[in-house]
Formats: structure tokens, sequence, C-alpha cells
């Protein structure tokens, strides 16, 4: 039954309407838009010139920078690891202004940054790290800038770092002390994304029993909860629920989508290994999609939904695509949740298959795979006796047809754990550092690797295209070196 529009309604309309409007120059959010296409076809790169690109500046930060850059109105925003968050023109790459975001010297939070390690405490080796203290991407929406670092959301004003408000995520929301506990392992790796006067993000504790991962809305004016979407209902504080996707949104139909990790190497239903539709204003479930069981399977592979999903719209009708750790793209009727087509590209596991986002040019869908299944080398985990399931796996770039998934090109060495984007049909990609460590431009049409942009250190990052320009980051997460954020651009 329809309703009467209203002014409030009307309101988010126009709200709606002004964040699409995007110049060619911006790149307000983790995937561009909330459609997550993370496509620019009006960026001046294209296929003819951009093996010409050549390093405009560049800027050191005292450890990884993995998060993607937003870039508005000339302005460049990225935090990083080292604990702050970062401003910069972005033409010239001088500093606009940093904040400095709160400790939190968890166990599982690993590098802890320098001004946060007490004197005469040796902090823990961070060889293992999957992510220090800012791993999430900004949005710039309005003049103000959101992002996490850690378990907290930030608000500041874009025009000079002032904090507007911040707001803990607790692991353990059942424990009124929650926000100040030291031990809490949560993380918002989820990118935030704003519709309707709402903020959403999703968190995950890393298996750390005692907590549990979820998925949150908050007030964008207030920094107040409004909902909070429980991922491992009736599991107690397990570790489980875990959340790492940001989430994509239907502005049309308010729904909200994102996918879920495992728990403990098993998926129990119905929220496990799984996407999910939420209404945005409410937080009620529309509907769940889980993978297709495998009889192969002897155990639980890991095979979580990590990778942030695409809003595809086709003359045959409206989906969401997603890929996930068992190496496979889906295609999910997005008003039911139905699977329309989906297509295996690698065996995945462990460190493979789909980890970042895919970018779509309307036709096609383009997206790297990560490192492979290490598993394998401990025969008594093998939870299959698949031979792909191996710890390198081939190839790793892919390119598939939107309407059926058919494979229309692939290349190997190409390894990512980051989001792929697209200029004017230039693929970019960021290699992990196995190969190298490199940023790929390949041509979207044909696959032709059409440049190699050399980067310090492994790139975790997408390649963020506005205008003539090129923005980047990178970092090794296991001695912190190569941590930079780089711009490139086309010569006068």
């Amino acid at each position: 039954m329809g309703r009467p529009v209203s002014i409030v309604t009307f309101a988010l309309g126009f709200l709606t309407l002004a964040i699409g409007a995007l110049h060619a120059e911006d790149w307000p959010m983790y995937g561009r838009n909330l459609r997550h296409t993370f496509s620019n076809e009006r960026s001046s790169i294209n296929p003819s010139n951009v093996s010409s690109l050549q390093a405009a500046w560049t800027f050191t930060a005292g450890d990884v920078v993995s998060a993607s850059p937003a870039v508005v109105d000339g302005v460049v925003y990225v935090g990083s690891w080292d604990g702050y968050f970062y401003a910069f023109d972005a033409h010239s790459g001088l500093l606009k202004w940093k904040f400095q975001v709160d400790c939190q010297n968890a166990a599982e939070v690993l590098p802890w940054p320098s001004q946060c390690v007490p004197a005469g405490t040796t902090p823990p080796s961070r060889l293992s790290s999957d992510g220090g203290l800012i791993t999430s991407s900004a949005a710039v929406i309005d003049h103000k800038v959101y992002f996490a670092g850690g378990k907290t959301l930030y608000s500041l004003n874009a025009k000079d770092g002032s904090l507007r408000w911040k707001l803990v995520i607790c692991g353990n929301p059942d424990d009124p002390n929650c926000a100040t506990d030291t031990d809490d392992p949560t993380r918002i790796f989820s990118s935030p994304a704003l519709f309707g006067g709402l903020v959403f993000v999703g968190h995950t504790v890393d298996g750390d029993s005692g907590y549990r991962g979820g998925f949150e809305a908050i007030d964008a004016a207030t920094g107040k909860l409004r909902w909070r979407f429980e991922t491992d209902p009736g599991g107690g504080n397990r570790g489980c629920g875990n959340v790492w996707s940001s989430a994509a949104i239907d502005e049309r139909l308010g729904l909200v989508y994102f996918g879920t990790g495992d728990c403990h190497e098993a998926a129990p239903a119905p929220y496990h290994e799984a996407v999910i539709a939420l209404e945005a204003r409410t937080g009620q479930p529309k509907w769940v999609f889980r993978r297709p069981a495998d009889p192969s399977d002897m155990n639980h592979c890991d095979f979580d939904f990590g990778a942030s999903p695409n809003i595809i719209d086709l003359v045959n009708g409206r989906f969401l695509g997603i890929g996930g750790k068992d190496g496979t793209y889906y295609l999910i009727n997005r008003l039911t949740g139905a699977l329309d087509w989906q297509r295996n590209v690698v065996f995945g596991g462990f460190l493979g298959g789909f980890y970042g986002g895919a970018a779509f040019d309307g036709s096609h869908i383009f997206s790297a795979t990560g490192i492979g299944d290490l598993q394998p080398l401990e025969p008594l985990r093998r939870c299959t006796l698949d031979p792909r399931d191996s710890a390198i796996q081939e190839p790793s770039m892919h390119a598939l047809n939107a309407l059926d998934g058919r494979l229309l090109w692939q290349q190997p060495q190409n390894h990512s754990f980051g989001a792929t984007t697209l200029a004017d049909d230039v693929v970019f990609s960021g290699v992990v550092g196995i190969f190298g460590s490199v940023l790929n431009a390949y041509d979207a049409r044909d696959g032709r690797l059409l440049a190699a942009l050399p980067m310090p250190g492994a790139v975790n990052s997408a390649a963020i295209p506005a205008g003539k320009m090129l923005f980047v980051t990178s970092g090794n997460s296991f001695d912190g070196l190569g941590g930079v954020v780089r711009a490139f651009t086309l010569p006068p």
C-alpha cells in the first residue's frame, strides 16, 4: 500500500539527488556512490593515455595506509594505521589538517600507533596483523567526514577536521560499561554509507570469545545509535556475527545490503556467511541469501562474504552482485534474494576468492581475487579434496558479462585484497606484493595490461580516478614500510 509523500520524504529524496550528482573530480565514499559502481567514467584517464601517468606527489605516513581515499572539492581524505586521519590538497599534496583518533590497545588491533604505546611497554608483534587502527574508508557528504578508527565511528567537519561527534561500537553491548572496555577487539572495517539521515556500518570482533559482531545504523546528525542488527542472534558472545563488508544501498527501495563472515570455521544459519538485505529505516530483515551447499565439502571451508556488494540494474531486472571467498561471484534478485546466476573463477579459501568490491560499468563486472588457501598446507584441516584448493590460485583478475556471468577475460599475477576500480575503459587493481608492489591498469575491453605503476608497499586500497589524477595508498602489514598516499597525474 502506498503512503502519502511527506515533507521529510521529499527532503530525503532531494538529499539523495544531491549526493548522486557527482562532479568528475569527486569520489566521496567507498565505491564512489551508494550503488558501489567503483567507477568514474568521466575520468580523463583512458586506455590511450594511462601509460603516461606520472607521480604528482607522495605523502609518507607513520604506518600502513590501506583505506581508500575519498576525493571531494579538491581535497583528499584518508586515514592510516598510524592513528591519524588526514586531509590533503589534491593537486599539491599539501597537508590541510590531521586528526588523531583514540588509542585502542587491544591485542587484536595491531600495530599500536607509537603515540599509543605506554612507556616501558613492548607492543605485541604485528606480523599476523589483518588491519591496524584505521582501515575504514571515509564518506564525505555535505561538508562532513564520516570514518571509523578501531571500534569508534567519527564525524568531523571537512573544513578543519574538528570533531562533530564520535560513537563507540561495543562488541559486548549488554555490558553497561562496554564503551570503556579496554579489551574489546571490535574493529569497523566496514566503510560508512549514508542514507536517510543514517550512517550504516558493520563491525567484526575477529572470533574473540566474549564479544560479537553486528551491523548498526547511527544518526548522522547526532551520532546516536538508532538500531543494531544482531548477525549472531541467540548465539551468545562467541566472537561471531562478523561483518567486514561495506553496505550498498538501493535508495528507491530503501534497502541496505551487506555480507557476513563465519564463526570459528562453522557457518550456522541464518546469518553467517550470508548476504543480508535490511530495511534501512528499521533494520528489519527483508531477505537472506546463503551460498548453495556443496556436497564435495568434507568440512567447513573459509567461504565468508567479506567483499562489498554492487547494485546492478539490467534489462531483465534489478539485482545485487557480490563476490565470496569461495571464488564465486553471485548475481541475486535484490527484491527477493533469489539467485539469478553464479560464476566460479578460483577455489578460494582462507586468503583466496573475492575480498574487495567489484567495479561495474553498466554491462560488465571487473574484480580481482586474493592469494589462495593456506589451509591445504595443514592436511588435517583440508575442507575438500578439490585439486584447485591451493596456496596460490590463478588467474587472479577477472572480467564478467553482467547479464549471464560469462567470462570475458582473465589475467594472472594480480592477487589483491582491495577493491577494483574503473576510469574511462581502464581497470585499476592494486597488487598485494607477492608479484611486486604495483598498481596495475588493464584495458577494460580486452584485458591487456596497459601500465604497472610502482608503489613502495602492498596496495590494499582502491585506486581513485578523479579528473586527470589518480590517488592510491600502500603499506606492508608485517613491517609498516611503504605506507604512503600517492597521487599520479596525466601530463599537461
